[in-house]
């Protein structure tokens, strides 16, 4: 391994390093979920067996590919050979690397680890016992134990819980993970003249005030100059702050909130703002002490400049390598660079397309540019698609007309439910075509890209995606092909009663119809919608204006429904199954009485029924879920009447729902996730108490003094029963089947006057 420079880039932003057994299918599981969904980019090995005699070379360099690693030391750790070579590998690199270590102490203490106190002392006994001729390898173990133990990191323990653990272990690495690397390099051919002009203008030696402004039309390389700038000279700053998109963001949110951004990004703190007034006196008074570099990208308004950026007495100071092709390559540079214009966003479109390939594809591209008229900037841009495969084009298709600024995981959510692999974002991201903005994980296509992915539309694949107002009414009005249509959008206001269409027919007709979103505040009467093609995959209305779908709709197809603040009272009234829907969205439904039959939903993964069916399911008495593969259920709201929660399907459930207000009634439960930890104290009534398969189970409810029958099959975590269970004399049938962490049972179970079945396997007591 060599010294690591400021320069080096990453594979990944996190290397996570843990016990399979103690942690993966719990704390693990859902810290790599919490740092993905930041865009976090994360290493997790799931498919190692750790019965090899040495660990694999891949898993070597992916450490050593990562900018952090976060170790979690549970019990067993260092029972494991491979996480114990992980961790050396991991203190190695922390040194020779400059990688940033960040220990997490599950279930254990910082001086346990750094002592290999019990739990760690018999396991590298053993160790030393079995390496006895290489004890150098367990000495390096205890070594980088003993150095883990003494860096700062997260105990547990001083947290409430492990969710408030995760949120600050994420929230804390998430501006670290942004990597210090411009995303517009400054190899980028022309752009080092253009960078020393405006550094000259700096005066750098200087102590004053110096504001300079970057103007011209897009896709010259204003962003990409300032982005260069930024990354050279940040370092020389106290304090630093690059705010992108800042005409967007201040429409969408206002003056106050990007104030919110800008103190956030300076100060490094979260502050609530009341007035635009207050912002501006907190700004006045943080930039006037600190040398301070502010870069504001995309300002469309004098507004903004003058609330961000206030007059130079706000400041103390203000201020807002390239390598050589080789010599083969140079002439063939020279020409890419001048058919091409010029043009920063065209030849990053076109370097990423070329890089890495041989002189004849060099070639072809010149001959192909130098067909193309000079002020024709989109089709100089369009050569950037050669080579896409057909999810690739997809893909780039769907975001340039769809789903632009829209979030990353609610875009694949939709993708995957038309049978799209997402690997193709990747590719697209390589090929400079699409990006990833770190602040709100959303999809990001420059304007001149997109344009082109439009006209690329209406090319060469005309009316299969409608989102524009006009083409939406002309859709309805009959002048547009409907059987070519695969994703309709209908923009916000648009009226579906204006044009005196039967829009039923139009929707019949749409035979290829996968996607169908309605932009809220959407105008639509009840009687319109009596039709929706069969051959739908996400369908999300809001404010849906019907009762109940049409009943002639075979939603067989569906993966995604979300009918949010809809006047449903029933899905259907009649009994339809949904088999392979994953997601349901019907929150706000406030008329909603029914609820659907989940064991019609055998793939449901994401249930949201938030502020629905509170009065139906108050009085609801029975209640079944049979979805494999839901991970989490809404609240239960003082659902005094409920009597029997079976939950035996739901093995993807990660935690017990969530129980405001008293359930008096609740008498018979049944509960088969591995991943619940817990079950809430609230569960006095309980006659009927089923656990099967809760690994990770630690305890039963001192509450449950009731029970009449308790059956226990493989929590292997569970170490007691409460006294509670056997003090009434209720108990009639125990059953206690392959708990091998269970050390003792009451001894009050010998005296139980009615209890007729008794059933104990494969337990250590």
């Amino acid at each position: 391994m060599s010294q690591a420079s400021s320069s080096k880039t990453f594979k990944y932003d996190v290397f996570l390093s843990f016990r399979g057994e103690d942690t993966r299918r719990t704390f693990v599981s859902h810290l790599y979920n919490a740092l993905e969904q930041k865009g976090i980019h994360t290493f997790k090995d799931d498919e190692r067996l750790e019965t090899g005699k040495s660990i694999s070379g891949e898993l070597l360099k992916a450490i050593e590919e990562a900018r952090f690693a976060v170790v979690i030391f549970s019990r067993s750790y260092a029972s494991s050979r491979w996480c114990l070579e992980e961790l050396s590998h991991i203190i190695k690199c922390k040194n020779e690397l400059e990688q940033i270590v960040i220990p997490v102490f599950y279930d254990v203490s910082p001086s346990d680890v750094r002592h290999q106190n019990p739990p760690f002392a018999k396991s590298f006994s053993k160790h030393e016992k079995k390496y006895r001729d290489d004890i150098e390898k367990v000495q390096r173990w205890r070594d980088a134990f003993a150095e883990a133990g003494k860096i700062s990191g997260y105990h547990l323990q001083n947290f409430k819980d492990e969710a408030e653990c995760i949120k600050k272990l994420v929230d804390d690495i998430f501006p670290k993970s942004l990597q210090v690397i411009s995303p517009f390099p400054e190899s980028l051919v022309g752009m080092q003249s253009q960078v020393e002009k405006v550094t000259s203008l700096l005066d750098m030696e200087s102590n004053d005030v110096r504001s300079i402004g970057i103007w011209g039309m897009g896709g010259i390389g204003k962003t990409e100059l300032a982005s260069v700038l930024y990354q050279r000279y940040r370092h020389r700053f106290e304090a630093d702050c690059f705010l992108g998109d800042v005409g967007t963001l201040y429409q969408r949110n206002g003056l106050t909130w990007l104030a919110q951004v800008v103190i956030r990004k300076l100060l490094g703190e979260k502050m609530t703002l009341t007035s635009e007034h207050e912002g501006m006196i907190i700004l006045k008074n943080m930039l006037r002490w600190k040398k301070v570099l502010f870069i504001l990208d995309d300002v469309n308004h004098r507004e903004q400049l003058e609330y961000l950026v206030g007059g130079k007495e706000w400041f103390a100071g203000m201020l807002l390598e390239e390598k050589t092709p080789k010599e083969d390559f140079m002439e063939l540079s020279r020409q890419v660079v001048e058919y091409a214009g010029g043009l920063p966003l065209a030849l990053k479109v076109l370097g990423s397309s070329v890089y890495g390939r041989n002189k004849g594809l060099w070639r072809d591209i010149i001959d192909r540019l130098k067909e193309i008229p000079n002020d024709d900037i989109l089709g100089k841009l369009k050569i950037g698609l050669d080579g896409l495969k057909k999810d690739e084009m997809r893909i780039f298709l769907d975001i340039a007309s769809l789903y632009n600024d829209r979030p990353v995981y609610y875009v694949e959510q939709i993708l995957k439910s038309c049978g799209i692999h997402m690997v193709g974002i990747s590719r697209l991201i390589e090929k400079s075509l699409l990006s990833i903005s770190s602040y709100f994980c959303n999809f990001k296509m420059h304007n001149l890209i997109r344009e082109m992915g439009e006209n690329v539309l209406r090319e060469e694949y005309k009316n299969s995606r409608i989102w524009l107002p006009k083409e939406v009414h002309d859709l309805f009005a009959g002048k547009l092909k409907t059987k070519k249509v695969e994703s309709l959008r209908i923009p916000k206001g648009y009226r579906f009663g204006d044009y005196h269409v039967n829009h039923s027919k139009v929707f019949k007709k749409m035979e290829r119809l996968q996607v169908l979103i309605l932009d809220n505040q959407t105008i639509c009467s009840e009687s319109i919608i009596t039709c929706l093609p069969s051959s739908l995959r996400w369908i999300e209305w809001p404010d849906y204006p019907s009762s109940s779908l049409p009943e002639g709709f075979d939603p067989s197809h569906l993966v995604g429904l979300c009918l949010y603040r809809s006047r449903l009272v029933e899905l259907w009234p009649i009994r339809k199954k949904l088999s392979n829907l994953q997601h349901l969205d019907l929150r706000d439904s406030l008329e909603l009485t029914r609820t659907p039959n989940f064991g019609d939903m055998p793939v449901l993964e994401t249930l949201n029924l938030w502020h629905s069916l509170y009065w139906t399911l108050q009085y609801a008495y029975f209640f079944e879920f049979v979805c494999v593969k839901l991970k989490k259920l809404p609240k239960f709201v003082a659902m005094e009447s409920l009597e029997t929660l079976f939950l035996d399907e739901c093995t993807s459930l990660e935690e017990f729902p969530e129980i405001c207000g008293d359930m008096p009634r609740l008498s018979k439960l049944s509960v088969g996730s591995p991943s619940i930890r817990s079950l809430p104290p609230s569960l006095g009534a309980l006659n009927f108490m089923k656990l099967r398969g809760g690994e990770v189970l630690e305890s039963i409810p001192d509450a449950s003094r009731n029970l009449e029958s308790l059956y226990i099959e493989g929590c292997n975590k569970l170490a007691t029963l409460p006294n509670s269970v056997f003090e009434s004399q209720q108990l009639e049938d125990l059953s206690i089947i392959q708990c091998s962490g269970l050390v003792e049972i009451p001894t009050s179970l010998g005296v139980q006057k009615k209890l007729y079945r008794l059933a104990i396997y494969n337990v250590r007591t």
